[in-house]
C-alpha cells in the first residue's frame, strides 16, 4: 500500500484473508507528524476467531496510534537496520519487544526501512498455551510495557516464527485454524523463553552490556570510544564486546554509530539545527563527508534532502 502524497491521516484496515474474519483492525498512520511524504511499503495481515498477526514495512519515519482490544495481549516486534523504533515515547533495545495488555494505548513512531510485526490474541488463548507449553509468563515479566527478551537470537527466532506463519501461500481453513493459531503462539512463546531455568539470571557479561547501552543512549552526543566505555563500566573490552553482540547482535561503536545517524536523522525532520553542519557536530561526526555518505547508505537521501524536503 502506498500514498504519494500522502493525506494528513490514514486510516489502514485490515483484509481479511481467510474465512475466520469477523470485523476490522484499524492502525491510524499520521504521516503529517514526521514525515511530509510517506510510503508502506508493504502490509500484511491474517486473523482467525482468537489470534490475528501482521507485517508492516515501512519506508520513512511515520506514527502510528493504535489501541489493544478488550480481553487481548498484543506482541509487537520490530525489526529495524538503521535505528531504533520508540513505542509510547520509550526507545526499543535491539533485544526487546513491546507487550500491551487490554485497552492499553499505542504510540509508534517507526525507523525507515522497517518491519513491524505484531501478534495479537485472546488473553485466555494465552494462558492455554503459556500452561500447555511451559512457557515465560511475557505479560507478568514486562517493565514499563517492554519485555526484553534472553539474547537478540531469540527476538530473531520470534520474528522468524511470525514470518513463516505470514509467508503461507493459503491461509488456513475453518478446520486446521485452531491449530494455526496455537503453533504460532506457542512458537512466538517458546522462542522467548531462556533456554534453561538459569539463564534467568542474565550472566555477567550480558549484565555489562545492558549497562553499556544505557550509557550510549545517555551520552550518545559525547566522544566515546570502545577504551572510555569498559574504563566507565569497570569491565575489560572482549567481556564488553562478547555481552553485547550475545545480547544485541552488533557491536557497541556500531550501535553507537546507527543510534547517532539515527538521532541526526530525527534532527533533520524536526529542524533541531538549522543547517546539517550544525547537526553533524552535535552527533559527533565531524567528518562531514563521512558522515554524509553512511547517512545516504542507510536512509536512500543525502542529509542536505532530509532537510529541505521537511522545510519545503
Amino acid at each position: 500500500m502506498s500514498a504519494l502524497p500522502t493525506p494528513a491521516l490514514l486510516t489502514l484496515e485490515s483484509v481479511a484473508l481467510d474465512e475466520l474474519s469477523t470485523g476490522n483492525d484499524q492502525w491510524h498512520i499520521d504521516f503529517s507528524s514526521v514525515e511530509k511524504h510517506a510510503r508502506i511499503h508493504r502490509l500484511k495481515h491474517m486473523r482467525g476467531p482468537r489470534l490475528r498477526h501482521s507485517r508492516f514495512d515501512f519506508k520513512c519515519s511515520i506514527s502510528a496510534v493504535s489501541c489493544v482490544p478488550d480481553g487481548h495481549i498484543t506482541f509487537a516486534l520490530s525489526q529495524s537496520t538503521t535505528g531504533r523504533p520508540t513505542w509510547n515515547h520509550q526507545r526499543l533495545y535491539p533485544n526487546e519487544m513491546v507487550v500491551l495488555y487490554s485497552g492499553e494505548p499505542v504510540h509508534y513512531l517507526c525507523e525507515p526501512n522497517e518491519a513491524l510485526f505484531t501478534v495479537t490474541t485472546t488473553l485466555e488463548h494465552y494462558e492455554q498455551c503459556r500452561e500447555l507449553y511451559g512457557t515465560t509468563d511475557v505479560l507478568k515479566q514486562r517493565q514499563g510495557q517492554r519485555y526484553q527478551a534472553h539474547d537478540h537470537y531469540s527476538v530473531l527466532n520470534a520474528v522468524n516464527a511470525i514470518s513463516v506463519s505470514l509467508n503461507q501461500r493459503h491461509p488456513p481453513d475453518v478446520v486446521s485454524g485452531a491449530q494455526w493459531e496455537a503453533t504460532l503462539l506457542s512458537s512466538l512463546l517458546q522462542a522467548l523463553s531462556p533456554r534453561h531455568d538459569s539463564a534467568r539470571e542474565a550472566p555477567l557479561r550480558r549484565q555489562i552490556a545492558s549497562q553499556a547501552i544505557e550509557y550510549l543512549h545517555a551520552h550518545a552526543h559525547t566522544a566515546l570510544c570502545m577504551e572510555q566505555l569498559t574504563q566507565t563500566l569497570g569491565t575489560h573490552g572482549r567481556t564488553l564486546h562478547q555481552g553485547f553482540v550475545e545480547t544485541f547482535g552488533t557491536t557497541p561503536m556500531a550501535y553507537l554509530r546507527t543510534l547517532r545517524l539515527s538521532n541526526a536523522r530525527h534532527d533533520l525532520l524536526t529542524q533541531r539545527w538549522a543547517t546539517v553542519t550544525e547537526t553533524a557536530m552535535h552527533w559527533n561526526f565531524f567528518h562531514l563527508g563521512r558522515f554524509s555518505q553512511d547517512y545516504q547508505r542507510s536512509y536512500g537521501e543525502s542529509p542536505s534532502q532530509t532537510l529541505r524536503r521537511n522545510s519545503a
